[in-house]
């Protein structure tokens, strides 16, 4: 039986390190924003019409999702 997945999600960082949530709102925790899943996504949202005023300040930033079947003792 498998216990354990990793999967790989995108953040959208500013170049200052902040991140970007679909609301336009910056914050500082990057596990309060929206993850997506592929580059393709991020970029379709910051060239969209919901894209913030300068879109070439941010990236998609890889982040490492690890989920463990918790067992109990």
């Amino acid at each position: 039986m498998k216990t354990r997945d990793e999967r790989i999600r995108y953040v959208i960082q500013h170049r200052d390190g902040s991140f970007l949530n679909v609301r336009g709102e910056r914050k500082t925790d990057f596990m309060t924003v929206d993850r997506w899943g592929s580059v393709v996504d991020v970029d379709a949202f910051l060239h969209g019409y919901y894209a913030p005023d300068v879109p070439e300040d941010y990236h998609a930033q890889p982040v490492k999702i690890i989920y463990e079947l918790e067992v109990p003792e």
